[in-house]
């Protein structure tokens, strides 16, 4: 028999559960905990095939809980019950489909019908464990101040949150917006949560609504770009316009698909705001996905009044360049292996970063 657990601090509210549900003993049967340090004994001790779980718990709180459940237990569906405060928060939290949620004061047939959704693996509208998007929103809900521990096969990197908003982030070398944008899109991660913000400096002032809307935007880019393999498809469309001019099949380069390891990591980079690249033959390869204002700029250009200009200053060949246009965007042009490649900076970014991002994931690549 299925069986499932309902936790909360208030023991008549529980009893009342624990009644109320026992009209379906012979389809699952209710064990109860009244704080999250009791639920992770009975999780550990049996069989759960779903948790009820409020927020505000003593001893471990309902966020330390899903914590443990998300990082020893990621298969276990979760039901929250909370009182969200706002129709609008309680409109905005019901769109995500990682999690259910049910408002306080809880109503016992809308209980019914989460269990039942819960229980049943075919429920379009349930999806089984808590990703770290879902968790984060709900950080922000409760305006909970911690730093959170984010595991993700071999990986490991730290978000701290204050008051509910994710002040900064730290992944290998990379750090705030930057570090934050990659690890929230991570698809399965373990979640280790640590009541206490061990960061004071806001350096990320973004809101938590839109860094998850950009992360996921990025992180949609990034994928759509790969499925299309826009650069694979330019080649192919040259190499057959070739074909029928009658021109000689060229030698492919030695590292012909690094364009695609730059493209994705050029799409993650939230100082990016577009991109194009071109290879040594001053052909287009890859640039941003939707809309691009800079595949009608060759690099070649600036490379030839750039290396004139080089030479007369004794200066050596230049590895990148940084220059404003009439409008006051910011551009960058540098060189990887062999392509150039063209970026249009978002406002405050520095193009150092963007250098030091590329060089830094080529050594890992090699």
């Amino acid at each position: 028999m299925k069986k499932i657990l309902i936790v909360d601090d208030e023991r008549s509210f529980l009893l009342s559960l624990k009644d109320g549900l026992g009209k379906h003993g012979d389809k699952f049967q209710t064990l109860t905990a009244e704080n999250g340090r009791e639920a992770v004994d009975v999780l550990r001790s049996v069989s759960i095939d779903l948790l009820v779980t409020d927020l505000k718990l003593p001893v471990m709180n309902g966020f330390e809980l899903l914590a443990w459940t998300s990082r020893h237990q990621p298969q276990l569906p979760v039901i929250v019950m909370s009182a969200f405060g706002t129709p609008e928060i309680e409109a905005r939290l019901s769109k995500l489909d990682t999690l259910q949620f049910l408002e306080k004061p809880l109503d016992i047939h809308m209980l019914e019908e989460g269990i039942f959704n819960g229980l049943n693996a075919g429920g379009k509208s349930f999806i089984r464990g808590i990703t770290l998007s879902t968790f984060l929103q709900l950080m922000k809900v409760e305006k909970k101040n911690c730093t959170l521990k984010i595991s993700n096969a071999h990986e490991v990197a730290y978000l701290y949150v204050t008051r509910g908003e994710l002040i900064d982030a730290e992944y290998g070398e990379l750090t705030g917006l930057e570090a934050a944008l990659d690890i929230v899109g991570w698809s399965h991660s373990e979640i280790e949560m640590d009541g206490i913000c061990r960061r004071q400096d806001d350096v990320i002032k973004l809101s938590m609504e839109h860094l998850l809307i950009e992360a996921f935007k990025r992180k949609d880019e990034a994928a759509e770009l790969e499925k299309s393999d826009l650069g694979g498809v330019n080649k192919r469309v040259t190499g057959f316009l070739d074909g029928l001019s009658g021109k000689e099949k060229k030698e492919e380069p030695a590292q012909s698909n690094d364009y695609q390891f730059l493209v994705k990591l050029l799409v993650r980079l939230a100082a990016v705001q577009e991109f194009t690249i071109y290879n040594l033959d001053n052909e287009l390869v890859a640039k941003n996905p939707g809309l691009c204002s800079l595949d009608e700029i060759n690099p070649i250009v600036f490379d030839n009044l750039l290396d004139p200009l080089a030479e007369d200053l004794k200066a050596g060949t230049h590895n990148f360049v940084t220059f404003n246009s009439v409008s006051r965007n910011k551009y960058l042009l540098f060189r990887s292996h062999q392509y150039r490649v063209m970026v249009k900076l978002m406002a405050g970014s520095q193009a150092q970063q963007i250098i030091q991002d590329v060089e830094r994931h080529t050594k890992r690549q090699s």
